[in-house]
């Protein structure tokens, strides 16, 4: 009988090629993709025509739960995926693009990170004070370089 290793997910920093692996699995993932309409109204008509306009970004949010080690650390991480780089005062790069990888469903969508929140629950280190356990909830849109065909997105 041959067992395999549980898979794990994780956020790539793309800039950097460094990780964050979730210690737990996500237990729900939502994903929206909404599509922008132009309402065009017609004297006389009973319901407006529609145009299509453009896509909205596609938004996966998800939250992931950490547990003991590095806490504060993995969060300050995932915070810093909001900020841009600068060279003194001015602006260097935008926040580093971000890949989330989770087995088949996402094999690696490339996005930028616009919310990270995070809940400190009650166990924190007795001498440091630094927490134990936090939830982290993520948004996230994906990022695509090119318009993406119908066709392209049916499994």
């Amino acid at each position: 009988m041959m067992t395999t290793k549980e898979q794990s997910g994780f956020l790539l920093d793309v800039e950097t090629g460094e990780r964050l692996m979730f210690q737990f699995n996500p237990s729900e993932i939502v994903d929206d993709k909404s599509t922008a309409y132009a309402t065009v109204r017609i004297p006389g008509m009973s319901h407006p025509r529609y145009q299509f306009v453009a896509g909205e970004p596609r938004k996966i949010s998800f939250q992931i739960k950490l547990f003991k080690g590095p806490v504060a650390k993995n969060v300050a991480w995932l915070r810093s995926l909001c900020y841009p780089e600068h060279a003194g005062t001015m602006l260097k790069n935008a926040p580093h693009k971000v890949m989330l990888v989770y087995g088949d469903l996402y094999p690696g969508v490339v996005g930028i990170l616009k919310q990270v929140k995070a809940r400190y629950l009650g166990l924190f280190d007795r001498d440091s004070l630094l927490p134990q356990q936090a939830e982290v909830d993520i948004a996230f849109e994906e990022v695509v370089d090119r318009s993406i065909d119908f066709s392209e997105v049916r499994l």
